[in-house]
């Protein structure tokens, strides 16, 4: 973590988002809200911390920016990440956008 203090939040987002992205995948099936929740908190402690440490200041200061931000500094949602591609309702139907009748 030490070395990446150079390097832009943006960049260091990106590539936990890839991370997050594979726990989500990893974690999909079953009940895995208490997982999401348990890595996204440890996701954001970890980001309070780089952010504090790159303004030299405590943890709860970089807590604080996090919550400020109106999107988590562009932290992926992993309820939305682990959603299978093409599903859109919660029923897991797809809506029928091409006004093709049924089948």
């Amino acid at each position: 973590m030490r070395a990446r203090l150079a390097a832009p939040v943006e960049q260091v987002v990106q590539n936990i988002n890839v991370f997050l992205r594979g726990w989500a995948g990893f974690f999909r099936y079953g009940n895995s809200a208490r997982e999401f929740d348990k890595i996204r908190k440890y996701a954001e402690m970890r980001l309070a911390l780089f952010v504090a440490k790159r303004h030299k200041c405590g943890r709860a200061w970089g807590f604080a920016q996090i919550c400020r931000s109106r999107d988590g500094f562009g932290l992926i949602s992993l309820t939305e990440a682990s959603s299978p591609p093409g599903l859109t309702s919660p029923g897991g139907l797809r809506s029928n956008t091409s006004r093709e009748g049924r089948r």
